[in-house]
């Protein structure tokens, strides 16, 4: 896109073959082997066992039989095809998963892509290797995590408007395919973080202005709506009870809440250090070239930071995931800023993310330290208080291969490519290796403590010799009925819809062992975890006086 902004002259920091496999290393580690953890793993991992195991809802996802109205179905589609395709080498959770590589992967390559056409062809890296190195994607990158499609789609959109002056029609349909897509990922937000960006374009490029332009870009806003389109009519067909309720819930996440300005300070402190080390390089790009503004490859960037932090804002129930969209436009200014740093910056930007990782790679080892010898001993108190029942390991393999992992964190700085970019290719490399470290040493904690398997198989136990007709619920979220269902088969009903149901589950975090009274009468108990954290599932067989109350 022509356009008056400076543009990137600076050499490739890194061979395509070695940014190939850094991504690699990056998306692959971690992300199979090892059971859903407890929270989004586990939880959007239930629509797509949904769908695999004859659920006729493919169009809504769903989670124990009822509705999920936080997602439209595109990532669940992604992720039941792999477990289809690798069924045969992959468990169902490790393939399905495996849907979050390839959405950071399209996220990662169509933002390099979209540097590449604003800033100029050697921007295609340094956008990547920013991504990587981002704080808040690595643990949401080796989750079960919708959102991830959602930002390949809004890069992808990006990409197109990249290119809308040079080639109008492909650029149009390339934004409209990124729209619709992010709409099908994330619904009525994802719509709202492309849709006026595609339209805001030709007001900010003077050569958009064209007969041609605005072709494009009609056909791409074409494309958007019959994406959108086709599944919302699907679900108006078959569902349409559900469509009504789906868009009540999607309106209601996008206009302001009486705790959005609360909300919004905690924002910023989370953007802190989930969009580190982005938003002060894409400050610097915004101070550096304010006297182009308003040209394409900043405008465009910035409306979009602006525009995902406001419905972030809006969206309430704010947690680290839903700042995701911030990452995309994010990485487009930095691209531009970290080619304009000047030799001191750059040098301390390189050096604080060598001393920073080599610092966290320290603490990793203290937490194994801790887990496996005692030491240091206040550590090693705290970390039996969050899992007091962990059986411990051998040292095995993983130590031998920590070591080598803590080795190149240490040699490969040294390796890289002496340029103003060698910050960045650092940042990205000693991120890379960090997971790597954590994954390394780390997992049969994660397997202890972020997995609920145990819990249903004891509870399928359970209920198999109580015979009940149904279980009622009460205190389980989305993440312990997904849990239930695709370990063992257990679906329950909300408390105020089961009064004729023999047994009540309850689920609540405290670190009181007190029995609630009125309940029925207690069969089982599991605590998982310690202290004030600890969860606690009970199960209680209701007489026929609990049973006639609850109705």
């Amino acid at each position: 896109m022509p356009n008056a902004a400076p543009r990137f002259a600076l050499p490739a920091p890194l061979e395509s073959w070695a940014l190939a496999l850094l991504l690699a290393v990056y998306l692959l580690v971690g992300a199979t082997g090892h059971l859903p953890w407890r929270g989004d793993d586990i939880t959007y991992l239930g629509p797509i066992h949904a769908i695999l195991t004859g659920s006729d809802n493919w169009l809504l996802p769903e989670i124990a039989g009822e509705p999920l109205y936080d997602y439209p179905p595109l990532y669940f589609w992604v992720g039941a095809a792999l477990a289809k395709i690798l069924a045969g080498l992959l468990p169902v959770h490790d393939a399905a998963r495996l849907a979050s590589s390839v959405f950071t992967a399209a996220f990662l390559y169509w933002t390099g892509i979209a540097a590449r056409r604003f800033h100029g062809p050697a921007a295609f890296s340094p956008a990547i290797l920013l991504g990587i190195g981002s704080l808040g994607l690595v643990v949401h990158a080796h989750e079960t995590q919708p959102m991830l499609a959602q930002l390949a789609g809004m890069a992808l959109c990006y990409a197109g408007l990249g290119q809308l002056a040079a080639r109008p029609i492909r650029g149009g349909l390339e934004s409209g395919l990124g729209c619709g897509l992010a709409f099908l990922a994330g619904g009525l937000p994802g719509a709202l973080m492309t849709l006026p960006i595609m339209l805001a374009a030709p007001l900010l490029c003077p050569t958009c202005r064209s007969r041609t332009v605005i072709v494009g870009l009609t056909a791409g806003l074409t494309i958007a709506a019959l994406i959108g389109g086709s599944w919302l009519t699907g679900v108006a067909l078959f569902h349409p009870g559900e469509l009504t309720l789906w868009w009540a819930d999607e309106l209601k996440n996008i206009f302001p809440h009486s705790l959005d300005l609360t909300d919004f300070g905690k924002l910023l402190q989370l953007l802190g250090w989930f969009a580190w080390p982005l938003w002060p390089i894409a400050g610097w790009a915004i101070w550096r070239n304010r006297h182009v503004l308003t040209t394409p490859p900043l405008a465009l960037p910035l409306m979009a930071t602006l525009l995902a932090i406001l419905l972030v804002t809006m969206a309430g129930n704010l947690r680290a995931a839903s700042v995701l969209p911030v990452l995309p436009p994010l990485c487009l200014l930095a691209a531009l800023g970290v080619a304009s740093l000047r030799r001191g910056a750059a040098n301390a930007f390189d050096w604080f993310g060598v001393m920073a990782f080599s610092f966290f790679a320290l603490l990793v080892w203290l937490g194994w330290s801790a887990l496996h010898f005692g030491w240091p001993p206040g550590l090693a108190r705290q970390v039996a208080k969050m899992a007091p029942d962990f059986p411990g390991s051998g040292l095995g393999s993983g130590s031998a291969i920590g070591a080598l992992l803590s080795i190149g964190m240490l040699l490969l700085p040294m390796l890289t490519q002496r340029t103003p970019l060698r910050g960045t290719t650092n940042w990205a490399l000693g991120m890379t290796l960090l997971w790597c470290l954590a994954v390394t040493l780390w997992q049969p904690w994660f397997a202890h403590t972020k997995n609920y398997q145990p819990v249903a198989t004891e509870l399928k136990a359970i209920l198999d010799k109580q015979e009940p007709n149904c279980i009622a619920r009460k205190g389980l979220s989305d993440t312990q009925r997904a849990a239930l269902d695709y370990f063992a088969d257990i679906r329950t009903k909300p408390k105020d819809k089961a009064a004729d149901c023999q047994m009540l589950l309850t689920y609540s975090v405290s670190s009181s062992t007190r029995i609630v009274r009125g309940e029925g009468t207690l069969v089982w108990e599991r605590r998982l975890g310690g202290g004030r954290k600890a969860e606690i599932f009970r199960l209680y067989r209701r007489g026929l006086t609990q049973t006639a109350q609850s109705g």
